[in-house]
């Protein structure tokens, strides 16, 4: 969905956390549940007024009466729909477009009636058999009124009852007695064909409908659709301030889903850069604002693709929460720049309730800086929807960062403040990524203790295991912004501490799990490799998000060959994804990108950028740059094996040292000798992480 830009972008990718704050709201009830339950309320009377005028027409067989009948009763439907809507909005919630309109949903209810009335008069004689045939039809309306007047009364009480179990136990009582008069008639005497059974599915069906046309939203667009906000939202009894980082509108995404998975709702926090000091904010390394290009509907690739049937998440709703405030979508300051990502973040959560109700399954995702905002954010969605199946997962937000950042992310971002302490979080000045993975899992961990889903909810994490825009960063933290251009000075203790902290987290937690991919690059949603990547021994990305939802088993992948990817060029498997050469029988690995056109056409890149007027194709995993020996016929062309090299040889980055990480002093910084570090003989460890045919090595 939001692929990262290069180096500008990098620099605003990867950042941590710290953090402590309670709740700012209580998820028990919310004025949309009142609004809903009150449309259902109506709802419930029009299908009952209905079905009672057609029971008389089986035995006048009075069009005129039976049709004007059921128009009063669509008007006063529509009146209770509009009393719903304006008392809503004087709490300052928008219910008009939760539902159908009042004229839209009465359509929808006389297609119902007219469908169950033909049901059940199959076999009957009318208007001979009209007596019998009404009564039924009165049952009938009975049992509507009944179930869909319950159904309303859960939104009512959601509160108190997530669960549904006094709706459950109500709905019992109707169809019981339904069953029982509608058997009654037919045994005594009453033709119709139609069981007991077959009807109350009708009548069933009906009142799904109801309440889908009440929750979900059904004349929202099915398309991405781009929404801008006021500079100030009323919510919760407080007042959302939604800006940008220098001052301009801010705007988020929706799309209504379709089918079987209208219901299930996806939310997805955009990456795109952070800054964190006067310095890092005068840079080009974040997006500070939201345009059209910022559209999700650009993106066609990975699980952005909505024609890709092996995409679990094509037709579910969406809500896009863009980003533009270089704050990870947590901050709340106006330190160098508008850092309002947490108020930006809320104010599409309001937006999300108000038109998706009660989701079967919410999955909260992000990629990059959006992996914090899916974290943080989806540990509160649980208190807006408290009954859903939840899933929780980061793309590529592994939370490495040095221990002095931490101080400097609050001094800019100012994340405490809104920190859900509830869950148990420990001292906010010492929380790593894996506490808080562990924290909100645990918490959500068991059903019907916190959260009411039928399973706990599901917490997890991927990323490379030598990711590039995330290694840079840390770099930054540890080495100073002018070593940006050498991130692999920080590769080898970035992958040694992103590997633990995922342990950690999966030992805290069985409800955690985490997925290290070959290569370095950066983020999996928007790729297809997500359908089709198994080197290094590892489970298709699709497969691990689909156990994660469904399966009763889900475990930690990790790769067991994490050299970088490429694709082969040339021979047999030309085009297909590699690690190393062997695999391309008669061509070979190509581990750089190559332009597509423009005045760099042919040339070997990595991202787009590198490709002036054109696009970066078969982009291939991030590695620092190789050069031909100046012996070589083309000395100082981009090689990776020496077979490149002219009479040459292809050389490497040249080795550099790193205080090994136990040093008291400069620990994984660069040094030149053991002085640099603490002075113990051995601190200052040497590393040349990236070798030739793709190959990764770090000190053990």
């Amino acid at each position: 969905m939001s692929m990262m830009r290069p180096l500008g972008a990098t620099i605003g990718a990867v950042v941590g956390l710290a953090l402590t704050a309670a709740p700012a709201f209580a998820g028990s009830f919310y004025p949309t549940q009142d609004c809903v339950a009150a449309k259902l309320k109506a709802a419930a009377k029009k299908c009952q007024t209905d079905l009672k005028a057609w029971a008389k027409w089986d035995s006048t067989q009075d069009n005129n009466a039976r049709d004007m009948a059921i128009a009063a009763a669509t008007t006063k439907m529509s009146s209770k729909f509009t009393s719903a809507d304006t008392k809503a909005a004087g709490k300052n919630v928008d219910c008009s477009q939760t539902s159908l309109t009042g004229s839209e949903m009465g359509t929808a209810i006389d297609s119902a009636v007219s469908g169950i009335v033909t049901a059940i008069n199959t076999g009957l004689s009318l208007p001979t058999d009209g007596h019998c045939g009404g009564k039924l039809v009165k049952t009938a309306g009975g049992a509507c009124q009944g179930l869909v007047k319950d159904a309303g009364q859960f939104f009512k009480t959601f509160g108190v009852d997530p669960t549904g179990t006094i709706r459950d136990q109500k709905d019992g009582q109707v169809t019981t007695k339904f069953t029982s008069k509608y058997n009654a008639t037919v045994t005594g005497g009453c033709p119709a064909t139609t069981t007991a059974a077959d009807a109350l599915t009708q009548i069933e069906t009906a009142r799904d409908d109801m309440v889908s046309n009440t929750t979900t939203s059904p004349d929202l667009s099915t398309s991405w659709t781009m929404v801008t906000t006021p500079f100030h939202v009323p919510y919760l009894g407080g007042t959302l301030k939604t800006i940008c980082a220098h001052n301009t509108p801010y705007s988020f995404f929706y799309k209504r889903g379709s089918g079987a998975d209208v219901n299930k709702l996806l939310v997805y926090y955009q990456g795109g850069g952070a800054c964190w000091d006067s310095l890092t904010c005068s840079l080009s390394v974040y997006d500070p604002d939201v345009t059209a290009s910022d559209n999700p509907a650009n993106a066609t690739t990975g699980f952005a693709d909505p024609n890709n049937p092996s995409n679990p998440f094509r037709n579910w709703s969406s809500v896009f929460i863009a980003y533009c405030t270089g704050d990870v979508h947590w901050g709340d300051s106006s330190v160098d720049i508008q850092r309002n990502g947490f108020q930006n973040a809320k104010v599409v959560e309001k937006f999300a309730r108000e038109h998706f109700v009660n989701p079967s399954e919410v999955f909260v995702t992000g990629s990059s800086a959006g992996a914090y905002g899916a974290v943080l954010h989806g540990i509160y969605l649980h208190e807006v929807y408290l009954a859903s199946t939840f899933n929780v997962m980061g793309d590529a937000g592994a939370g490495v960062i040095t221990p002095a950042f931490r101080q400097t992310q609050e001094n800019a971002w100012h994340i405490q403040q809104h920190l859900p302490t509830y869950i148990g979080i420990g001292d906010p000045t010492q929380l790593t990524i894996a506490d808080l993975y562990d924290d909100g899992a645990i918490y959500y961990g068991t059903p019907g203790v916190h959260h009411f889903a039928p399973r706990g909810s599901r917490f997890g994490q991927y990323s490379t295991a030598h990711d590039d825009v995330q290694t840079l960063f840390y770099n930054i933290m540890v080495n100073g912004i002018s070593d940006a251009g050498s991130w692999w000075h920080s590769s080898c203790d970035w992958n040694r501490q992103t590997l633990q902290f995922s342990a950690d987290a999966s030992a805290g937690a069985t409800n955690y799990k985490y997925y290290i991919g070959p290569g370095s690059r950066h983020t999996m949603w928007g790729t297809d490799r997500v359908y089709t990547e198994t080197h290094g021994g590892v489970q298709l990305i699709v497969d691990w998000l689909n156990d994660m939802r469904l399966s009763p088993t889900w475990n930690n992948v990790a790769c067991t060959d994490c050299s970088l990817l490429g694709s082969c060029t040339g021979g047999g498997n030309a085009g297909a994804s590699c690690q190393h050469d062997s695999e391309c029988p008669g061509g070979a690995c190509n581990q750089t990108g190559s332009c597509n056109g423009g005045p760099n056409q042919g040339g070997s890149c990595q991202y787009d950028s590198d490709c002036p007027s054109s696009t970066c194709g078969n982009w291939a995993d991030s590695r620092p740059d190789f050069k031909c020996s100046s012996g070589s016929t083309n000395a100082g062309a981009t090689c990776q094996r020496d077979a490149d090299c002219i009479a040459g040889t292809c050389q490497v980055e040249a080795s550099f040292g790193v205080c090994s990480n136990t040093s008291t002093t400069n620990a994984n910084k660069r040094c030149s000798t053991d002085a640099d570090c603490d002075g113990t003989a051995g601190s200052c460890v040497t590393e040349q992480p990236f070798q030739l045919n793709g190959i990764v090595s770090c000190p053990p």
